[in-house]
């Protein structure tokens, strides 16, 4: 694999959460984005804005409640999330009694204890930060330490069109690991197509981007829907297919903002549960 600093992609993180936080109902979001402004942060730079995160609040809102639903829906008590960022999903999850782990590099995971301790006053009892990278197979097995016998459900979002073909090979082969050990499931809405992302950026934003980022993003997309369930097919899992907004459309309360190319990419977007 390439060497490269996923430092630079931490950043990203505060798009969604001023997105989450300024635009939907989700649980401890508000009060993150509270925290981050106290902090006197922004998603302005690059390619990037507050106009970005409102822009894109429904695709921030539904694919969170996508993850979200299947969850609940198949009774998960031990989960791991990766990448996790600014989610406010554990915290969430914690105070219900769920067992929660959140992977992320060093960084990133000492700055969302400063956060959820601000949050919540202290770090609930069930959620464990861990610093890691999750395309690193001995730091990825630490983070499963945690967990007693039974079934682990793996989540993410956000996270794989950050990766090369060659890292989310190495990214399935620790998740697939994990689950073959535990059971349990992996839910992610990371199915991000090449025309959608195109269609979303102008040739000077996508130059914006590559610079900020260190790497064109443009290779890591999938070519459509057959190619991203033959991938993970490949990679040893079973997939599971289904719309995005399944389950959820009448509870993403930012929908109605949605411009009309997004609210018909929702439409096709898919969320991909996968057991090994």
């Amino acid at each position: 694999m390439e060497s490269y600093d996923f430092r630079r992609v931490s950043q990203t993180a505060l798009i969604p959460a001023f997105g989450r936080g300024e635009y939907t109902d989700i649980p401890f979001a508000n009060e993150m984005l509270a925290f981050l402004r106290t902090r006197g942060l922004t998603p302005d730079g690059g390619p990037w804005s507050e106009s970005a995160a409102q822009n894109y609040a429904p695709f921030f809102e539904a694919r969170f409640k996508s993850v979200n639903h299947i969850l609940e829906e198949r009774g998960a008590t031990q989960v791991l999330e990766l990448a996790a960022g600014l989610s406010p999903r554990g915290m969430d999850f914690a105070r219900r009694g769920i067992l929660y782990v959140e992977a992320d590099l060093a960084e990133s995971s000492e700055f969302k204890r400063e956060a959820v301790t601000a949050v919540c006053g202290q770090m609930p009892p069930n959620l464990h930060l861990c610093a890691s990278s999750v395309i690193d197979s001995t730091e990825f097995r630490q983070c499963s330490a945690a967990f007693s016998d039974g079934p682990v459900a793996v989540a993410n979002e956000g996270l794989l069109r950050y990766l090369t073909f060659g890292e989310k090979r190495h990214l399935c082969a620790n998740v697939r690991e994990l689950l073959v050990r535990h059971g349990g499931f992996w839910v992610t809405p990371d199915i991000h197509l090449r025309h959608w992302a195109q269609g979303h950026r102008r040739v000077a934003s996508r130059q914006r981007e590559t610079e900020q980022l260190g790497r064109d993003l443009d290779p890591n997309y999938f070519d459509d829907l057959h190619h991203a369930q033959t991938f993970f097919e490949e990679c040893g899992f079973a997939v599971d297919s289904r719309p995005l907004l399944e389950g959820i459309r009448d509870h993403v309360i930012s929908l109605p903002m949605a411009p009309e190319a997004l609210l018909a990419e929702l439409n096709d977007r898919r969320t991909f549960v996968l057991t090994a």
